[in-house]
Formats: C-alpha cells, sequence, structure tokens
C-alpha cells in the first residue's frame, strides 16, 4: 500500500511539472478613455538578458495589439510599451521513500528510508506597462510569470504568455 501511494505521489509530481505554471495578473485606469488610443511605439524598458528572448516578446505585443486594431509606429504614439524581463529562481524540494519497515496498519513501524533532494526551477517574469506619453501616466500593466528552461528556448512560452495578458484587451471591450 505504501508503494502505491509513494508512486501516486511521484505521478502527481511529474503531472503538475508537466502543466503550465503560467500566472497572469492585469490591472489597468479604469478612468482612461480607451478610444483615444489607436498608435502605439515599442520602447526599451528593462530589456531580457536572452536577446532572441526580447525579439519574441516585442513581436508577440505587436501581433497583439495590431490584432485590436491598434497600429505600430515610430513616432509620435498614443501609447508606449515598456517591457520588463526578470529571471529568477524557486526552489523546490522533493521527497521520495524506499518505503519499507513493519508494524500495525503503519502504526509502531521501523525501517524504511528517506531523501529530499532541492531542484532549482528558473521563472521567468514578463511585465508589460502601457504609458500615456502625453501625460506620462501608467494606463495598462500585465505580468506574467511561468517556469523556463535553462536554454532560454521559451517562444511558445513567451506568445502564449502575451495572448494571455492581451486576452481582454482593451479594458472595458469585453472581447
Amino acid at each position: 500500500m505504501k508503494r502505491a501511494a509513494t508512486f501516486l505521489g511521484l505521478m502527481a509530481g511529474a503531472l503538475t511539472l508537466a502543466c503550465s505554471t503560467l500566472t497572469t495578473a492585469v490591472d489597468y485606469d479604469h478612468t482612461a478613455n480607451w478610444s483615444q488610443f489607436h498608435t502605439f511605439q515599442l520602447a526599451a524598458g528593462d530589456r531580457d538578458v536572452v536577446t532572441f528572448t526580447q525579439k519574441r516578446i516585442a513581436d508577440a505585443i505587436t501581433q497583439q495589439l495590431t490584432s485590436k486594431g491598434w497600429q505600430a509606429v515610430t513616432s509620435d504614439p498614443d501609447i508606449v510599451v515598456y517591457t520588463h524581463g526578470v529571471r529568477s529562481e524557486q526552489t523546490q524540494w522533493n521527497a521520495t521513500s524506499t518505503g519499507g519497515g513493519w508494524g500495525y496498519r503503519g502504526w509502531g513501524g521501523m525501517g524504511g528510508m528517506a531523501t529530499a533532494t532541492e531542484t532549482k526551477i528558473p521563472i521567468g517574469t514578463l511585465v508589460v506597462d502601457l504609458v500615456n506619453p502625453k501625460t506620462k501616466e501608467l494606463v495598462w500593466r500585465g505580468t506574467a510569470s511561468d517556469q523556463i528552461s535553462a536554454s532560454g528556448a521559451e517562444q511558445g512560452q513567451v506568445q502564449n504568455a502575451v495572448a494571455e495578458l492581451f486576452k481582454n484587451f482593451p479594458p472595458g471591450t469585453g472581447k
């Protein structure tokens, strides 16, 4: 019985790692008149350290905004888009048991061994800020965090994260 429980625990842990851990949050200025914004320009924020990833972020944001009817411009935009990429690590502890032991229904049993291993999970966080250049005020912020690969090969994750951030954009449209 203990072996079955241990096996099920290990399988649940493996399935949890296989599932997406994407978390997103969006907040915006509820008093902003979103019908006045039609153009945007990407600007340098705190860029991701991996150049390929930064280009993927810029391309994904451009694709999302243009699909909403906005136009990318090189001067005099209605909105300036700043991106901030942060990479960090999260510690995960995994415990395994060899089972074993004896006793009455698990009480008073002796024997068996357990080991714990520490794993560092790389986490990527993307922050997208939309700023009104005329007022210099933040009008929209989206954040997305997910487990990433150590190699930086997260192209699909970037596209999914940005799509999730802009799913109900612009605010108040109910799209």
